[in-house]
């Protein structure tokens, strides 16, 4: 592959569910020792409920009344509660399977969802009671941090099937309202990641960029906060490596910016702490702060579905959310189907330079088999690398779009080899080739299973 700017995008042909879950839900890892194999199963487990589910269920404001909004959203990161794990020790590997059951732990999402709302209407009579505005903005912060963490928590016991009770007495949009009559003193990104290092002091830390909120891929902003904020704390390299995932997201008020980041164990994916803050405008009047190639992201990430028992997955060495990626460093993508499968990737560029879609080469051959590669019954749900790659310019937003079938796959995009780039474009127009993709998929037959999944990130110079 040559030059390598990259947001990826993965789709899933998976169908949303209307309805809840009621049945278990289970994921498979593999590893050499316990403690990783555990991690891997449950990285599966999430991914086959962000496959299954891609709605996140969030409270805004209109000028008229509150009101619930869907949002189209990919996450691999959501909490799990009560999961019962086992072990099998292969010949050279762990086996470890993953089950979550509905009946089960949907008392402990429900428990978790009512101990937030009491600490949020614990803050709410403070709130009443508060005559100084520092202190104002203080609880809204931390009325905000809540209101996320709940939302997460919300929308595992919203697919597992769980009787909720009333929401919170306040929404986020209200909360932003408030925040933003309330003036803010952090007026640099380097007060604001101070901030941050005096509340995550853990070791071993995976720090990602933040995003805008309902965003996939890094904006200029996003890129000079987490450099900065990768230096005040103690860091690991990898998320393997993590024994906790920061993950930043930010929204933006008339009068300011609302960042909240929070603090995610590795072995659950649960919120350990969290913390929001209300930025003044003179911390990134200079940077963008909008991602590139919003329209298209959102039309990538809209309208995936299921159709199917199989699953594919796409992931890199630094997961598969919140992707950040400089000038020189190494990018590795994997895939996974969890049962025997075909699969072939397209990638969309766009760069300052020009937008175009290609077919991704995945082995040597002549005709369609050098883009379609074939997972047998031995490496089914196990993460298979697609190569490594050195980032290099240009610079932008990429995304890649895996499509998997349990039957040969015969009938490709048209695609042509550019000799100036190494590509072998499909179309220059990128939102015509995705609707070719999807034409495509609408063609086949009912016998056979299809899957997609989309990934995003973003490359930049540093």
């Amino acid at each position: 592959m040559g030059n390598f700017k990259f947001s990826i995008a993965v789709f899933l042909g998976a169908i949303f569910l209307a309805t809840s879950m009621d049945a278990d839900i289970s994921g498979v890892g593999y590893a050499q020792t316990n403690k990783e194999a555990k991690k891997e199963a449950l990285a599966d487990l999430s991914q086959v409920i962000k496959s299954e589910v891609r709605s996140n269920f969030e409270s805004t404001t209109t000028d008229e009344s509150s009101k619930a909004k869907s949002n189209i959203k990919i996450s691999s990161n959501l909490p799990i509660l009560g999961a019962d794990f086992t072990f099998i020790d292969r010949a050279l590997e762990v086996e470890a399977s993953v089950k979550l059951t509905p009946l089960k732990v949907n008392k402990l999402y429900m428990k978790k969802l009512q101990n937030l709302n009491a600490e949020i209407n614990s803050l709410l009579k403070e709130l009443q009671s508060s005559k100084s505005s520092s202190l104002k903005l203080k609880l809204y912060e931390d009325i905000f941090s809540l209101l996320n963490e709940y939302d997460r928590y919300e929308s595992v016991a919203i697919i597992l099937g769980a009787e909720l009770e009333k929401r919170p007495a306040i929404t986020k949009a209200k909360v932003k309202a408030e925040l933003a009559k309330l003036n803010s003193n952090i007026d640099s990104i380097t007060i604001a990641c101070g901030i941050l290092e005096k509340n995550f002091q853990e070791e071993k830390i995976f720090v990602y960029p933040p995003l805008l909120q309902n965003n996939t891929t890094v904006a200029e902003f996003g890129s000079v906060f987490h450099k900065e904020l990768k230096s005040k704390l103690k860091t690991a390299k990898t998320p393997k490596d993590a024994l906790y995932l920061l993950i930043g997201e930010y929204t933006l008020t008339k009068n300011a910016m609302v960042l909240n980041y929070e603090l995610l164990s590795t072995q659950t994916n649960e919120v350990v702490k969290s913390k929001t803050i209300n930025i003044h405008p003179e911390a990134y009047k200079d940077l963008i702060i909008k991602p590139k190639g919003v329209d298209f992201d959102a039309l990538l990430n809209a309208g995936v579905i299921n159709s199917s028992d199989l699953k594919v997955s796409l992931n890199s060495n630094r997961g598969s959310e919140n992707l950040l990626f400089n000038k020189g460093e190494e990018i590795e993508l994997f895939v996974k189907l969890n049962k025997m499968g075909y699969f072939y990737i397209i990638g969309y560029t766009q760069t300052r330079e020009a937008k175009f879609s290609y077919l991704l080469e995945l082995g040597e051959g002549s005709g369609n088999s050098k883009f379609v590669k074939f997972i047998n019954a031995d490496d089914a749900s196990r993460w298979i690398s697609l190569g490594a790659f050195t980032v290099e310019p240009p610079f932008g937003v990429e995304s890649i779009q895996v499509i998997a079938s349990n039957q040969k796959i015969s009938s490709l995009p048209s695609s042509k080899y550019d000799e100036q780039s190494g590509y072998y474009i499909i179309s220059k127009d990128i939102n015509k080739a995705l609707a070719t993709t999807r034409g495509l998929k609408k063609k086949v037959s009912q016998k056979v299973e299809m899957s997609e999944d989309v990934m995003s990130f973003t490359t930049i110079k540093k």
